[in-house]
């Protein structure tokens, strides 16, 4: 292997995240938080009898 590739190879990493839960959290919560307000605003907009 050329010192080229060894370099290059060292410098990417495993390819391995290490963590990232907190992204995952934060993405369902504002994915839950997007359908309750746009239930809202259904329940808000519907024809008053």
């Amino acid at each position: 292997m050329s010192a080229f590739t060894h370099l290059l190879l060292a410098q990417v990493g495993t390819g391995r995240i290490q963590g990232g839960w907190e992204y995952i959290w934060a993405c369902y919560i504002i994915t839950w938080t997007g359908i309750v307000l746009y239930a809202v605003s259904l329940w808000a907009r519907q024809p008053k009898e």
